[in-house]
């Protein structure tokens, strides 16, 4: 909202101003100001502090791409008619402000001239997106925006260090958990939390299990390794497939009678089979295996190699001492995993093999026991 006044020679913000509903407070002794411009407005508020020295400026140079997801967010939830949220630009105003407080309590209106500096040091490419969203749909959108007030360059340069260096990523296992715009985890989700094993085995939260966790396995490790074999030729598997599979690999891999009375921890120092790499590899196997059978025929070769063998036979396949130069390093006297894709498709050479051949001593070249 943008107004004229004539009584605004002595508050120094001039005759032409914009003007917001906002509220005052105190952070570390400096005056904040917290209000929601329009997005349409956003543009005229903000200074373009996108060029010159590094130095001489409190944010990073825009990165077009960046600004052009957060567009593209905003578009999509507003195409399916979906909710959206913008969090809070932070940025200075190096002119005057007015503050016309409503009674005792720190709310009122915030006023500040149409040729104000405002310069963001937290939050550009949102602003840069929500502005090109204004522009474009021009849905109204109010963006939330916290103003600190003639701050000198180097303390702007510093709150901009403090707020990076203070965020922590969320891990990618958590995002997928949560993101209801992903339809592939929410149906792992609804399977794996309901599922009386997996309820216990999966850690939603991090991309690796931490060793102290009771969890086994991954929620990420657990959907990378589905996406590599719900869709093969072009044709992607029912979700009740899917679930069927992970069934028979509770089976294969005996989790539901290893994990009683182990630590998780202590217990993958040795072992392989519910480290990353190997829930990969597993999701490569059966894409290998469903390109050439049907869904019911892998399930019931897993099914098949778990019943013909021992527990205990199968846990001494997934020593890590019988990985080695596949997916594990064995080198040194402590072996390590190795994670990269190469190791993921090695390793599910082998696997794709003893579930075809029922056999966990098959190897390459050699004969097929079914």
């Amino acid at each position: 909202m943008t107004s004229e006044s004539k009584k605004q020679s002595n508050t120094g913000v001039g005759d032409y101003f914009f003007e917001f509903p906002a509220s005052r407070g105190l952070q570390g002794g400096a005056t904040v100001l917290l209000m929601t411009v329009p997005a349409r407005t956003l543009a005229r508020v903000l200074a373009s502090n996108n060029s010159g020295s590094t130095l001489e400026r409190s944010q990073r140079e825009i990165n077009p791409a960046r600004a052009k997801k957060f567009y593209k967010y905003l578009l999509n939830a507003y195409e399916k008619k979906e909710p959206f949220i913008i969090p809070p630009l932070v940025g200075n105003c190096n002119s005057e402000i007015e503050f016309e407080e409503f009674g005792n309590t720190n709310v009122g209106v915030v006023r500040f001239p149409m040729d104000a500096e405002i310069d963001l040091f937290d939050g550009q490419h949102r602003a840069a997106g929500a502005t090109e969203f204004s522009r474009t749909i021009g849905e109204l959108i109010h963006i939330p925006l916290m103003l600190t007030h003639k701050l000198p360059l180097k303390t702007r340069q510093q709150f901009f260090s403090d707020i990076n260096n203070n965020v922590s990523k969320p891990s990618a296992a958590i995002n997928m958990a949560y993101d209801g715009r992903n339809h592939s985890a929410q149906s792992m989700v609804n399977f794996l939390s309901q599922h009386e094993v997996f309820a216990d085995i999966t850690d939603f939260e991090h991309n690796v299990v931490p060793a102290k966790s009771s969890r086994w396995v991954s929620f990420k490790a657990l959907c990378d390794a589905t996406a590599k074999f719900a869709t093969v030729a072009g044709k992607t598997l029912d979700m009740g497939d899917i679930e069927s599979i992970w069934r028979a690999w509770i089976l294969f891999t005996a989790i539901d009678d290893i994990r009683h009375g182990t630590n998780q921890g202590e217990y993958k120092r040795d072992y392989i089979q519910f480290h990353s790499v190997m829930i990969n590899a597993f999701g490569y196997a059966i894409q290998r295996l469903l390109s050439e059978h049907s869904v019911r025929s892998v399930i019931k070769m897993i099914e098949g190699l778990a019943l013909n063998t021992g527990i205990a036979e199968r846990e001494d396949y997934f020593l890590m001492s019988n990985w080695g130069e596949t997916c594990v390093n064995t080198s040194k006297a402590k072996p390590t995993v190795i994670t990269n894709v190469a190791a993921q498709k090695a390793a599910a050479e082998r696997l794709a093999l003893v579930i075809a051949t029922r056999n966990l001593h098959a190897i390459a070249g050699g004969n097929d026991d079914r």
